[in-house]
């Protein structure tokens, strides 16, 4: 299932959103450009707990990277599924939070992520990279926000593509039970001439770290009634 947008109209324009969207675009342009230089900043979980890694690279690039590896992507595939999801559910998580809590918000649900996967996979000698532990963040908060929401979607049966609605509690559930179970599956260590593949640990650690934080972001945040208008009514 592909979102494509949600019934929930946002009052205030998302200029984090936008902003995290842009410079990822950005740097992925520029990954072209230098590729070799600029993976250098994504995070390889080994130098966490290397001190011969902390003594060569420097703790700036080290913990740098726990930031730096949200802004680059492997390939324009990953970084269009990850943008897309943001540009669905960010604005309006952005709304709830504000934009400086929400910046804040996004990059700690990255950081608690990538500590989060590796940990999970053993600190290996892979680099990591990619917006999709923040972004699991912004779906944790935004199943807790806008449960009630409706959510369309694009499904492809067969190469078929079908336009489907599907409540946000349901979308969102059945994700956050896939990337629970794949992590799961592949807990444990990685090979240092392997590949990581999808982080699957990220993305369920991120979902659980969105819905902390919210709860430490807005204490007295109560699930709103939304008053939420079917696609085929309005």
């Amino acid at each position: 299932m592909i979102p494509l947008r949600d019934s929930i109209p946002s009052r205030t324009t998302p200029y984090v959103s936008y902003s995290i969207i842009g410079v990822c675009v950005l740097v992925h342009l520029l990954q072209y450009a230098s590729p070799t230089r600029l993976v250098e900043w994504a995070l390889v979980p080994s130098h966490l707990v290397s001190l011969h890694a902390w003594l060569h690279f420097g703790p700036i690039h080290v913990i740098g990277s726990l930031v730096t590896s949200q802004f680059l992507h492997a390939d324009i595939l990953h970084l269009a599924s990850n943008l897309l999801f943001l540009w669905v559910f960010g604005d309006n998580v952005e709304d709830r939070l504000g934009h400086g809590r929400f910046l804040v918000f996004y990059l700690l649900c990255g950081i608690a992520a990538g500590l989060a996967q590796s940990v999970l996979s053993w600190f290996p000698d892979v680099p990591m990279l990619g917006a999709s532990g923040a972004i699991a963040g912004v779906l944790g908060a935004y199943f807790m926000l806008f449960r009630t929401a409706w959510i369309r979607s694009l499904l492809i049966v067969f190469v078929i593509p079908f336009l489907i609605e599907i409540p946000a509690i349901i979308f969102i559930g059945i994700w956050f039970i896939l990337q629970s179970v794949n992590a799961l599956y592949t807990l444990g260590p990685i090979p240092a001439t392997g590949s990581l593949g999808v982080a699957f640990g990220a993305h369920a650690a991120g979902f659980i770290v969105g819905i902390l934080l919210l709860k430490l972001l807005l204490p007295t945040e109560r699930h709103p009634h939304v008053r939420v208008v079917r696609w085929d009514a309005q």
